[in-house]
């Protein structure tokens, strides 16, 4: 008798294992979304501009949205030293154009460095 209320037991608990996923609570999720509603905003300015398709908005949404994060980790993490900030942020602008320079079509870049240049 001990033995099938113990194999019961051990078979309900994994079951209700299997059935409740584990959810750990991550602080920065909300600022994920927010990351993730900028590089959405600011796909959706360049596609009007540049005439993206559909390949090319996912492609340079995902371009944008790596660059957020990383200017995001800059800014927490030389919060203290702007001149460093400084520094490592142009490295990550200089990737993102050439990220987006390889996402883009020779023409749409040439729209977009002259819409980067008013701006």
């Amino acid at each position: 008798m001990k033995k099938i209320f113990t194999l019961l037991l051990l078979m309900l608990s994994l079951v209700t294992a299997q059935a409740t996923p584990l959810n750990f609570p991550n602080p920065d999720r909300g600022n994920d979304e927010r990351l993730k509603v900028q590089a959405i905003e600011q796909t959706r300015e360049l596609a009007i501009k540049l005439g993206l398709n559909e390949a090319d908005y996912i492609r340079v949404k995902n371009i944008i949205f790596q660059k957020l994060i990383a200017i995001q980790e800059v800014q927490d993490t030389y919060a203290k030293n702007p001149e460093l900030q400084k520094k490592k942020m142009q490295v990550i602008l200089e990737d993102y154009n050439q990220q987006l320079a390889g996402a883009l079509s020779a023409k749409q870049h040439k729209m977009y460095l002259a819409i980067a240049s008013v701006n």
